[in-house]
């Protein structure tokens, strides 16, 4: 049985703790950039209602439908959620699969691979996970090194797995993470 509520974690940088709806105008502030939708399977928020109509309809319901809370992403220093990282679909009761979002502007600063670090022991430790999947648009060079930095395991690749908002078809590389790789380490 997965345990569904995630604590408050501390990095050096960062703290990650459960989405809540005072989130809703920092999730506007990246939700509505193209540049970070762009890859994305959700569009870009146009109104900050949609942003509060997300966290209420998409986040804060997670628990309830089998699938743990959403960690967001939040600077230490001034207290502004710059992006989420989560189990977005639970399979097979112990597999789940990975997903991320950052605002633009902290792109490049270490910031996911920082949150995703600290998030990985609590989703095997807490929530019960056995595997943690996830994949990345192969033109994401980011979204892989984040990926390889958390130490996910390549096992393939899926070949023109969708289509973007450009109308092309891309491959996205597949990743897993088992409970005994981190305990190994």
């Amino acid at each position: 049985m997965l345990e569904l509520f995630v604590p408050t974690i501390e990095t050096d940088r960062l703290i990650l703790r459960p989405i809540r709806i005072e989130d809703a105008q920092d999730l506007f502030d990246y939700a509505s950039d193209e540049e970070v939708v762009k890859m994305l399977s959700w569009p870009r928020h146009e109104t900050l209602e949609r942003s509060v109509k997300s966290i209420n309809e998409h986040f804060l319901t997670r628990p309830q439908r089998g699938i743990p809370e959403a960690f967001a992403i939040v600077l230490k220093e001034n207290g502004k959620m710059i992006g989420t990282v989560d189990v977005h679909t639970v399979r097979f009761g112990d597999v789940g699969e990975i997903g991320y979002v950052l605002n633009h502007t902290y792109h490049n600063h270490g910031y996911m691979s920082e949150a995703l670090k600290a998030a990985i022991p609590i989703w095997f430790t807490m929530t019960g996970f056995r595997r943690l999947e996830i994949m990345h648009n192969i033109i994401n060079i980011a979204s892989r090194k984040v990926i390889e930095k958390a130490g996910f395991i390549k096992e393939g690749v899926y070949r023109q797995l969708r289509s973007e908002k450009d109308g092309q078809y891309y491959d996205f590389p597949f990743y897993a993470l088992l409970k005994e790789d981190i305990e190994r380490e």
